[in-house]
C-alpha cells in the first residue's frame, strides 16, 4: 500500500469536503486581485511600467485574464488542474520581478520578503492542487 494523497484517497468525509473549500479559497485571491486590477487599471499599468516592463497595458490585460480565469477554475473546480498550473507558472516571474527583497532598501525589505514568501506559499498551493487534480484524472481513467 502506498502513502499517496489524492482527492480519491482523502479518507474522511470532512477531508474530502475541505479540499474544494481550500481550492476555492486559493482561487479567491486571484479572482479578487484580477478584479481590483480592472478597477485600478491605469495605476496598475503605470506601476508595471515603472518596474521596467514593456507594453505594460498589454501585459496587464493578460494578467487580468490569467488571474480571473485561473481563480474561477479553482473556485468552480472546472479544469482546476490547468488553472492551478497556469497560475503556478504565472507566479514565478511575477514574484521575481515585483518582490525582489534582495534588492529592496532597508525600509521595504521586510514587506517585500513577506510578499515573496506569500507568493511562494501560494505557488506551493497551486502545485498541490495540480498534483491532486492530476491524481483525480488518473483515477477516473482507470
Amino acid at each position: 500500500m502506498t502513502a499517496t494523497t489524492s482527492p480519491s484517497t482523502l479518507a474522511t468525509p470532512s477531508a474530502s469536503h475541505l479540499y474544494p473549500v481550500g481550492r476555492a479559497l486559493l482561487g479567491s485571491i486571484f479572482l479578487i486581485s484580477g478584479a481590483l486590477k480592472i478597477v485600478g487599471f491605469a495605476g496598475t499599468a503605470a506601476w508595471m511600467a515603472s518596474a521596467g516592463l514593456p507594453l505594460a497595458s498589454v501585459l496587464l490585460v493578460m494578467t487580468i485574464a490569467i488571474e480571473i480565469g485561473g481563480g474561477l477554475t479553482l473556485i468552480t473546480g472546472w479544469n482546476a488542474r490547468w488553472g492551478a498550473l497556469t497560475l503556478a507558472l504565472f507566479l514565478v516571474p511575477v514574484t521575481l520581478i515585483f518582490h525582489g527583497f534582495w534588492s529592496a532598501d532597508a525600509a521595504n525589505f521586510q514587506n517585500q520578503l513577506n510578499h515573496f514568501l506569500k507568493n511562494v506559499s501560494i505557488l506551493g498551493g497551486m502545485l498541490t492542487v495540480f498534483a491532486l487534480e492530476s491524481s483525480r484524472q488518473q483515477a477516473k481513467s482507470l
